[in-house]
């Protein structure tokens, strides 16, 4: 909220057009996490799983059943390293 308003400050000292550019890179700031800055997430993928940063080069995630397969196959991998992290 603090930067849209100096955003509209800026506008109104350094004119319409720097000013609506300096809105759009505030709008892409505000959508926070996207793993390629500037960039756009694939519409499947919200923000609603923790970790989605948007990334999914492949488009593996597109139907819903492989995305959530896919979430629990990564929880277990990660559980199999820590384990061995450990010497287990």
């Amino acid at each position: 909220l603090a930067l849209r308003q100096s955003t509209a400050q800026a506008g109104r000292v350094c004119g319409g057009r720097r000013a609506a550019a300096m809105e759009r890179v505030v709008r892409r700031a505000e959508k926070a996490g996207n793993w390629y800055p500037g960039g756009d997430s694939p519409d499947y993928l919200d923000g609603s799983i923790p970790g989605d940063y948007g990334f999914d080069p492949f488009g593996l995630g597109k139907d819903k059943g492989n995305l959530m397969r896919f979430r629990e196959a990564e929880l277990l991998h990660g559980r199999w390293a820590m384990l061995g992290a450990l010497g287990c």
